[in-house]
């Protein structure tokens, strides 16, 4: 066997060692062999079989060119990959990842971040095997030209895949490993499919029939389809980092403003609680000048607080502040709605302040009560309510500083409430975040989203350099690899045409040389000392052809010494000549 057969085998045979270490940490519940490290995915199940298959497949055809066992593994490792494909694509579960080993319970707790799908293999995983698989199948199969170039191109497309995972690892890009919520491919995984694709492209290189060649004719192909494959994984890992950092962003401002709407209104309560202790305290007063000033100056503080009000037992307004414009109000049962009846009710029954859901408010638009029970000498004595206008409220509560530069809308119940620079609509649905505030009776939805001068702030073009870099790298470096072929083969050809062209000079420096020849009988002298004829000379030395004939002198001597008349065409040509 060549050298090139010896490093192919060692090759394959430490995929199939691979696989054989990832079933050994699987039925031996070591970690280690199926996590390389705490946090990382894990090596599959299946994974580690189709490792041993592609590995053994390869070593049997390198080792023997074994067409049936080599095609047979090749099928099973191609039909293992489609079918996963195939599961994350439709996204049902075929029965397939967990049909030879079920995993135990304990290493499935130590993996169960990784294993959103129990015995799956990664989709990268899966796509990789499946080209490994129909590669393997076209080596083995009859030796075409166009076989080669298939098995080839997979072959570089399952290094470029392996190459940009591990980049991805080593650089922190999980879209280079992981695609979406999908099981991530394991870091060691990443290095046996950059390993087996070598193999492979190695022995497809060697197994191509075109030996005058010094690279195979498809190479350039495979090159460019390599470069611009991982140069698009590239862009979308890049591209998803970006959007994870953009979420990250939103994630962090919808939480500082839930955080922001919760406390500052826990803040009211307690005031509110507060008020309704000294309520208690003056045995129930409302007209004491003490108790007025109180809360005119809770008015005057919070202007998002459009009144305070004491609703006695019987669900009458008794007193209200301020007073001006509210006049009408005095005296009505303003509990005949229900989100109010059941809000006070609720106060009253639990002895703890309570908010109301979206109510309409006396002077119109929509608001919000907060409903605090009172007692005089341990009775019950009706309830404070202060009412809050919806807009105000959150608008001094999510002042430009929280949040800045991103879209807010706060809704109750399918209702919204309030909104904020809510007119521009995020690219990207997955970057709206939802956070809930749920405080004393009311729950509501805090949508958060960024705003085109927020996106354009953290626009970062890296995505699409690396793109436009890869695909241009990859066509220059295809077009640089045809265009070295190319000149190689002329080469050749210039090279045996120089060595003809040599050969014939030679044979012509025979004849332009010096040539002992006889003065009398005309023979030549060759090398060998052999006398000969100047015809017989120029036959063996030139491929010049002669033909026999007469010269005027010699024909007259001719008819002459035959004692023959000379026909008239010989004299007119020997009178020319100045002959007789």
């Amino acid at each position: 066997m060549g050298r090139w057969q010896w490093v192919s085998l060692f090759i394959s045979g430490g995929a199939a060692l691979l696989g054989l270490l990832g079933l050994a940490g699987w039925h031996a519940h070591v970690t280690t062999l199926i996590q390389v490290a705490p946090g990382h995915a894990a090596m599959q199940y299946n994974t580690a079989i189709c490792f041993i298959l592609a590995g053994l497949s390869l070593g049997m055809w390198i080792k023997n060119g074994n067409r049936l066992l080599t095609g047979c593994g090749s099928v099973i490792v191609a039909l293992v990959g489609a079918l996963t494909l195939g599961e994350y694509v439709l996204g049902v579960s075929i029965g397939i990842d967990q049909f030879l080993y079920r995993p135990s319970f304990v290493v499935q707790h130590d993996l169960a971040a990784q294993m959103r799908h129990p015995g799956r293999m990664a989709p990268l995983s899966a796509l990789c095997f499946f080209f490994l698989g129909l590669a393997m199948l076209a080596l083995a199969g009859r030796t075409r030209p166009w076989r080669l170039a298939v098995a080839g191109t997979l072959a570089s497309l399952v290094i470029s895949l392996g190459v940009v995972a591990l980049v991805g690892y080593v650089c922190g890009l999980q879209g280079a490993y992981g695609w979406g919520q999908m099981t991530q491919v394991a870091v060691h995984s990443a290095a046996g499919f950059v390993v087996l694709g070598t193999g492979l492209l190695l022995a497809v290189w060697k197994t191509d029939t075109q030996s005058a060649e010094r690279t195979p004719r498809w190479l350039p192909v495979a090159l460019s389809v390599a470069t611009i494959t991982a140069s698009l994984v590239l862009y979308f890992a890049l591209d998803a980092k970006q959007d994870t950092e953009i979420v990250h962003v939103v994630r962090v401002a919808a939480e500082s403003a839930s955080s922001q709407v919760g406390v500052r209104m826990e803040g009211r309560l307690k005031s509110l609680v507060r008020m309704a202790t000294r309520w208690e305290v003056t045995g129930g007063r409302s007209d004491g000048p003490a108790w007025q000033t109180d809360a005119d100056h809770y008015i005057h503080d919070f202007p998002e607080m459009q009144a305070i009000e004491w609703i006695d037992t019987s669900h009458r307004l008794r007193w209200i502040t301020p007073l001006a414009g509210n006049e009408e109000k005095l005296g009505t049962n303003l509990l005949n709605e229900s989100r109010r009846a059941d809000a006070a009710a609720q106060a009253e029954r639990e002895r703890q302040p309570v908010i109301t859901r979206a109510v309409t408010l006396f002077h119109g638009g929509l608001g919000y009560i907060i409903y605090v029970p009172v007692t005089v000498d341990g009775k019950p004595d009706g309830v404070l309510a202060a009412v809050f206008q919806a807009a105000p409220l959150f608008e001094r509560y999510l002042p430009a500083s929280v949040a800045t530069n991103q879209a807010i809308r706060i809704s109750d119940g399918g209702l919204t409430v309030f909104e904020r620079d809510a007119a521009s609509v995020p690219p990207n649905p997955d970057w709206a975040v939802d956070e809930r505030v749920e405080l004393r009776g009311v729950t509501w939805e805090v949508r958060v989203w960024p705003t085109p001068a927020l996106l354009s702030e953290l626009d970062d073009p890296l995505p699409e350099i690396a793109l436009a870099a890869g695909v241009l790298g990859g066509l220059l470096l295809g077009a640089v690899c045809y265009l070295a072929q190319r000149a190689s083969r002329l080469g050749r050809i210039a090279a045996r045409a120089r060595d003809a062209l040599q050969r014939a000079l030679d044979e012509v420096k025979t004849l332009k040389g010096l040539l002992p020849i006889c003065a009398y009988c005309k023979r030549i002298r060759d090398d060998t000392g052999y006398w000969s004829q100047v015809d017989t000379y120029l036959h063996h030395h030139t491929d010049v052809q002669l033909s026999h004939g007469y010269c005027p002198e010699c024909a007259a001597k001719a008819f002459t010494e035959f004692g023959l008349e000379i026909p008239e065409r010989v004299r007119a040509e020997l009178a020319e000549r100045n002959f007789e």
